[in-house]
């Protein structure tokens, strides 16, 4: 076995133009650290991605490299290192890139999910597709964990269970502070960081904002016993089997015993109500079945889901779910209007100390999404679209019982319960794995 100096003098001696072409990818691969830096993950990402698109060649100049890299590291006694330059896989993927760039990285992107070395995501975190230094650092850290107890045999690619196996490891990784004692977990760097990125990632007012709310999101939330009562009333109906009509709309005995129990239909007394007629339920249905999936139809029922289930079970499960919905899903790749208002409209009612009107609350929100040169998606006014996004979220907010029903006619304020609910969702959308680069 060679180290780096004697293995590139070898190679020069068989051919001084392959050893030249080593040389300078093992620097772009390494930054110049050299053999000691590199990863399995990180050869991957270098030969799928970073290759064939820092500049346009033909393939062959691309298989050119991956040769030179693999008989490098043959001298240098990483056998699995050469294995991977010298690939098939390898080799298609240099060739999607001769169709389109877009080929040849949704080719890279789909190996790089199947590598046995990759991070995946797990339940206490989902990496991001723009990840921040320290979110880099710990996701290569953590691919380094896997690819060593593949080496050692600790983690066996293919059997039973290893993939299981390997997200514990991940989540081990993040967790542990034994190999720093003292020092923050990879976990708690990585929230600090997203945190601090969502909280400057807009020049403006909304970064204003996400500023002066920042240090209450961290402080934990003076509860009732169940803060979400309606939702939990929602799971406990579909954990039985929550009757449904032929239309598959909430059988009127449990719309009606909803809109009694929490005042959503008070005053009609002997109606037999319809879903339709009860909105608040009407949209607690629709963020548990088709954003929180928490609920899915059966037949003619409501049934709980795996994570449903959770939520049922577990009331710190139920309440990070529900109020993240309060904001939307991740927007993906691309920032999300709807997402946006709602974003905003919980940073202004959550830091007004007092009811705000509906218009005062339009205008600020207009006023902001210009500056940041938003439009209507369905090429209407700006400002209909950002009233539409309003009354969503003030339907949402009346669904989970989190609107203050007493606020001036015209108003809108939450409940004491509604502003912690505002703030977990706030940092439910800062805690996000980022997708884009604006934050």
């Amino acid at each position: 076995m060679m180290n780096e100096a004697e293995a590139l003098k070898t190679l020069a001696r068989e051919d001084p133009a392959v050893a030249d072409e080593a040389r300078t990818a093992l620097r772009s691969l390494t930054s110049g650290e050299g053999l000691g830096a590199i990863s399995l993950l990180r050869l991957q990402e270098f030969l799928w991605y970073g290759l064939p698109t820092a500049a346009p060649q033909p393939t062959e100049a691309y298989l050119g490299v991956t040769r030179a890299l693999a008989r490098l590291f043959t001298l240098a006694g990483m056998e699995r290192y050469a294995e991977a330059c010298a690939s098939e896989e390898t080799a298609r993927i240099l060739g999607a890139y001769a169709e389109s760039r877009a080929n040849g990285i949704a080719a890279y992107s789909k190996a790089l999910a199947l590598s046995p070395t990759a991070p995946p995501d797990t339940d206490l975190l989902a990496w991001s597709s723009v990840m921040g230094p320290d979110e880099r650092a710990a996701y290569d850290a953590c691919a380094s964990a896997i690819e060593l107890a593949v080496a050692a045999r600790d983690l066996k690619v293919g059997a039973s269970g290893w993939k299981t196996r390997r997200a514990l490891l991940v989540e081990r990784w993040l967790t542990r502070t034994e190999s720093a004692p003292g020092m923050d977990t990879w976990l708690s760097r990585i929230s600090a960081e997203r945190i601090e990125e969502w909280a400057h990632g807009h020049p403006g007012e909304r970064s204003r904002l996400a500023r002066t709310v920042t240090p209450r999101l961290l402080e934990p939330p003076d509860l009732p016993g169940e803060p979400l009562p309606s939702l939990a009333w929602l799971l406990g109906r579909a954990s039985d089997g929550l009757r449904l009509t032929a239309r598959h709309y909430i059988a009127p005995a449990l719309v009606g015993e909803a809109a009694e129990l929490f005042r959503w239909g008070a005053g009609v007394a002997g109606r037999r109500y319809q879903e339709l007629d009860v909105y608040p339920l009407h949209t607690l249905r629709g963020l548990a079945q088709h954003e929180m999936g928490a609920v899915r139809r059966s037949g003619s029922a409501l049934v709980l889901t795996r994570t449903g289930q959770l939520m049922a079970e577990d009331a710190a499960v139920r309440w990070h779910i529900g109020t993240a919905s309060l904001i939307g899903p991740d927007d993906g790749t691309d920032p999300d209007f709807t997402v946006a208002v709602r974003e905003a409209a919980l940073l202004v009612i959550t830091l007004h100390s007092i009811p705000i009107g509906y218009e005062e609350l339009a205008s600020r929100l207009i006023e902001l999404h210009a500056a940041e040169g938003w439009s209507s998606r369905s090429g209407g006014s700006l400002a209909g679209a950002i009233r539409g996004e309003i009354h969503v979220l003030r339907h949402r907010l009346r669904a989970l019982q989190l609107l203050n029903e007493d606020a001036p006619v015209g108003t809108v304020a939450l409940t004491a319960v509604g502003a912690a609910a505002a703030l977990s969702g706030l940092l439910a959308r800062a805690l996000r794995p980022r997708r884009h680069d604006h934050v």
